[in-house]
């Protein structure tokens, strides 16, 4: 007796969508923007503050648009010092704020990108 196989053109053609939901720029870029967001907001939490009342770098923190699969988080030129801080120097002790930012909010961060391929992947 025959051994019968039904659905399989369906199913190949649903792993064609899978597959376009993972090679897709755009979506790609939204997890992208979506984790950025978040490590902005921890970078804007533990940044210095001026105690003198003027501008606060903490306020100026900005994302990049997303160029060839890369985004970038950072200061406003005007804050460029703020790699001082993190890094310290030679007369001044180092006050890291972005890396630990980032090593505290890892996990979410993978997870807000995760999410953003589940809810594209529950459309299909």
């Amino acid at each position: 007796m025959p051994l019968e196989v039904t659905g399989l053109k369906e199913w190949a053609s649903k792993i064609k969508e899978i597959e376009k939901v993972f090679k897709s720029v755009k979506i790609s870029d939204i997890a992208l923007q979506a984790g950025a967001e978040i490590l902005r907001d921890e970078v804007k939490r533990r940044a210095p503050r001026s105690k003198f009342g003027g501008k606060h770098a903490a306020d100026h923190v900005i994302i990049s648009a997303v160029v060839e699969g890369k985004i970038a988080i950072g200061f406003i030129p005007d804050h460029w010092y703020m790699k001082y801080h993190e890094w310290g120097t030679s007369k001044m002790k180092a006050q890291p704020f972005f890396e630990p930012a980032f090593n505290a909010k890892r996990k979410e961060i993978q997870q807000a990108m995760y999410n953003v391929y589940v809810r594209e992947l529950a459309k299909i």
